[in-house]
């Protein structure tokens, strides 16, 4: 990040700025890069270093801050390049052939003289592939669908759920009224479009907000989510869960601070460069991982607003179950805590939560989980993204942004969550 920083405000006159030159960037890269680093990526591997080696966070509160206004500067010329007018260019369509779908519909009692009518496919899968459609025709089968498909020939990994799972999941929680998309069918024979795929019906509604990032703009839409989580969290792990996977091994106080440790090391090697942030995040973890328990829920992993319907600011759908799984429920609650707050306060959301049937989430576990959701989101990026892509394995645009944009912004989110949770500390 330092390279986009140069040049930035004066370092904080509690760090030495004589550093000798540090150019941190582990792959070499252009010579401007070492350049970037003379002041700021001094500074910053300092400080980084003194948090490594025990300093607390309130030691070097200074430069955790300095940092963030470093990243609030660097995140306004982002936005810039980013919001700019896009060019527009059509999807291909030939990802998920519509020819070969209405053939398989058509071998479906009652449904002989089905046709499609309308097919668009949804650009911005990494997974999994997504596609609407509508048809004429046939009988008891929605007019209006989405298919979502696996990747020809491209394991999604374990912490992906199969189309099946996921099928049966979304029934159990229609089931329960949490607001989801009705299942319709489900094919495991990849022989009919080259990978297994589920078709749902398709929600009146649009995304909260297309961009990941974004909160959403009604607080109403913000407390509608407190229902749905808390509606989710209640379900039995012993029977709505089954076939999710376990998050990990162990859910006691040791195994969250043996999963910390792992996240912890993973980080370290696999950066690039040194940050106060993340290592100011690795630290306070550290510090409070004392206060985690052993409780189990369903949990969505990524249950914010790009993956929500909504129609006249009432929630109509939760999307995107492909990465749930039995953990605690304060993961999503961490997860959605800063794009929650940025919106409503954050005792008002848990208040709709437990009013929905939520457990009462110590604010101390919130924070826990708000930091650890951005390190361990800042792994899969780096790890899934960044890596695949410089190492050659993937030429895909979307892949190789996880390194040049999305590490960016989610920097600068974990910097806005532990900016928060320190000043109530303070």
């Amino acid at each position: 990040m330092a390279n986009a920083l140069e040049p930035g405000p004066d370092v904080p006159p509690a760090l030495a700025a004589d550093q000798a030159s540090a150019n941190t960037d582990r792959l070499g890269g252009p010579p401007e890069n070492a350049a970037a680093y003379r002041s700021t990526g001094a500074v910053i591997a300092q400080a980084a270093a003194q948090l490594e080696k025990g300093a607390s966070t309130s030691t070097l509160a200074e430069a955790i801050r300095w940092e963030k206004s470093l990243l609030d500067a660097a995140l306004t010329q982002i936005d810039a390049v980013e919001r700019a007018a896009p060019a527009h260019g059509s999807a291909d369509v030939s990802t998920i052939d519509p020819i070969r779908l209405q053939a398989y519909l058509r071998r479906r009692p009652g449904c002989e003289d089905v046709e499609i009518t309308a097919f668009r496919l949804i650009v911005g899968g990494r997974s999994r592939q997504t596609a609407l459609f509508s048809i004429a025709g046939g009988t008891d089968i929605p007019r209006d669908m989405v298919i979502q498909r696996g990747i020809p020939g491209q394991a999604a990994g374990d912490a992906f759920l199969s189309e099946a799972v996921q099928y049966q999941l979304l029934e159990k929680l229609a089931g329960a009224g949490m607001r989801v998309p009705r299942p319709v069918l489900v094919e495991n024979d990849p022989s009919w479009l080259d990978a297994a795929f589920m078709l749902v019906e398709q929600v009146a509604g649009s995304p909260v907000q297309p961009d990941y990032w974004l909160p959403a703009e009604s607080e109403q839409v913000v407390l509608g989510l407190a229902r749905e989580m808390a509606v989710l969290h209640d379900q039995s792990v012993e029977t709505v869960g089954v076939g999710l996977r376990q998050a990990r091994e162990r859910h006691d106080v040791e195994g969250w601070r043996t999963e910390l440790e792992a996240l912890a090391e993973r980080w370290n090697s696999r950066a690039h460069w040194p940050s106060i942030t993340m290592s100011a995040v690795i630290s306070w973890l550290r510090e409070n991982v004392d206060c985690m328990d052993d409780r189990r829920a369903i949990v969505h992993n990524d249950m914010v607003f790009h993956n929500i319907l909504a129609q006249d600011d009432q929630i109509t759908a939760v999307l995107d179950w492909e990465q749930c799984a039995i953990g605690h429920p304060g993961e999503d609650l961490g997860y959605c805590y800063p794009v929650v707050i940025a919106v409503t306060d954050w005792s008002k959301f848990m208040d709709a939560y437990r009013a929905a049937g939520g457990a009462d989430i110590p604010q101390r576990q919130i924070d826990f989980f708000a930091l650890r959701a951005g390190l361990r989101l800042m792994n899969l990026v780096v790890g899934g993204g960044r890596d695949s892509f410089e190492g050659g394995l993937s030429d895909d645009i979307l892949v190789a942004s996880a390194g040049a944009h999305f590490t960016q912004r989610l920097m600068h989110r974990i910097a806005f969550v532990l900016d928060s949770i320190l000043a109530r500390q303070s």
